[in-house]
């Protein structure tokens, strides 16, 4: 009764959050699998899609616990992100529905984030073990309790919950919860977090503190470097080690310093940020530095490290846009409208920088790209 994907590579992975896409996913699960299926990729050294997914007919679901042990490939076995889940059961309450659980995104060197869907369930995170993750979970639809001792936290949709799971913590989630799981090695979050305190504890945020919404513009910025983190390992080390910093800056108790600690994950998130509106007349390192989560001073300093400004990337990424457009046989946009898209201020002003570029106006850079492509009755007139 079960099946198993092999793992395979990707150049871009599509792990944007939402309620509405998970639920589609989910659909798509209950529709291609058949019932009591369980599928998983294995993790991997590399940079891969994780895919993992499992459904359960209602009568499975009524002996949830038989299955969630021992069936073959199971996502929740022991080994994989989600190995420290434990002694899983679906509600009796909810076993007619049946079960349904769903996760893809990207698995680096033991960094996991992922879009999980996952019907009603209860079981145990952490196993008491120094090898267990720091997890986060990001809900956006459904609900996450977690109970240890004394202690509840109530995750909602737009809130965070981080947590190391060396402490064991009771949980149950909400039919058709939605949320992204975010999973790190351990000892690489800790070693940011001075106060030992800290350890077996967990936290609850807002998603719209600046911490968090710089550690998933920051996810978002990796997952679109996918083909870099393929061919280099010291990327795939950077990607993970500059989540755990990220991360650990809101697990501590001195939120926000580790931003400033980090100016190259500041500064790819904020690329990503900028590549997401190049077209915005708004654009601007302001606008930047509030999507990315730091302040202008920070943004700044992070980007003067390098060889560009936050806005000679803006111009280079335009002027890159502007020529790739302009020698699309298939737009029908004249030189002042291209120019204008990609916010320069006119006309000359555009042909004066794709000069400096490309050692050619716009009009004979493209005359003799048709030339030396030979195919001038395809192409279209340049005005």
């Amino acid at each position: 009764m079960a099946s198993t994907d092999q793992s395979v590579r990707q150049r871009s992975l599509d792990t944007s959050g939402g309620g509405s896409r998970s639920d589609r996913v989910g659909d798509q699960v209950e529709d291609q699998r058949s019932a009591g299926s369980a599928n998983s990729t294995p993790s991997s050294d590399s940079t891969i899609t994780y895919r993992a997914g499992m459904r359960l007919t209602a009568e499975q679901a009524e002996s949830s616990e038989r299955h969630f042990r021992h069936q073959e490939h199971n996502p929740f076995g022991e080994s994989g992100p989600f190995s420290h889940l434990t002694r899983l059961a679906v509600p009796h309450a909810a076993a007619a529905r049946g079960f349904r659980f769903n996760a893809h995104g990207q698995l680096i060197d033991g960094l996991l984030s992922a879009q999980v869907y996952v019907d009603s369930l209860t079981g145990v995170s952490g196993k008491n073990l120094p090898q267990d993750p720091i997890v986060a979970d990001v809900v956006t639809s459904g609900w996450i309790e977690f109970r240890a001792g004394k202690e509840t936290y109530d995750v909602k949709p737009g809130q965070i919950c981080i947590r190391d799971t060396k402490a064991s913590w009771q949980f149950s989630c909400a039919p058709a919860t939605n949320v992204h799981v975010i999973a790190v090695p351990r000892h690489l979050v800790l070693s940011h977090v001075r106060s030992g305190k800290q350890f077996g504890r967990s936290c609850v945020s807002d998603i719209a503190a600046p911490e968090v919404r710089f550690l998933l513009n920051y996810l978002e910025a990796v997952k679109s470097s996918s083909r870099e983190l393929e061919t280099s390992v010291t990327a795939r080390q950077m990607a993970r080690d500059a989540c755990a910093s990220l991360l650990s800056s809101i697990f501590s108790d001195r939120p926000g310093s580790t931003l400033d600690d980090d100016p190259g994950a500041i500064v790819t998130a904020a690329k990503y940020a900028i590549e997401q509106h190049l077209e915005s007349a708004d654009l601007s390192p302001a606008m930047v530095a509030r999507h990315v989560g730091v302040s202008l001073r920070t943004l700044h300093r992070s980007f003067s490290a390098g060889d560009d400004s936050v806005m000679a990337f803006v111009r280079s990424r335009r002027l890159q846009r502007a020529h790739d457009e302009l020698v699309d046989p298939d737009s029908a946009a004249g030189i002042a409208g291209i120019a204008a898209r990609w916010g320069f201020s006119d006309t000359s002003h555009f042909i004066r920088r794709f000069k400096s570029a490309y050692g050619a106006t716009p009009a004979v850079y493209v005359r003799d790209r048709r030339a030396a492509d030979g195919a001038n009755g395809q192409n279209r007139d340049v005005r």
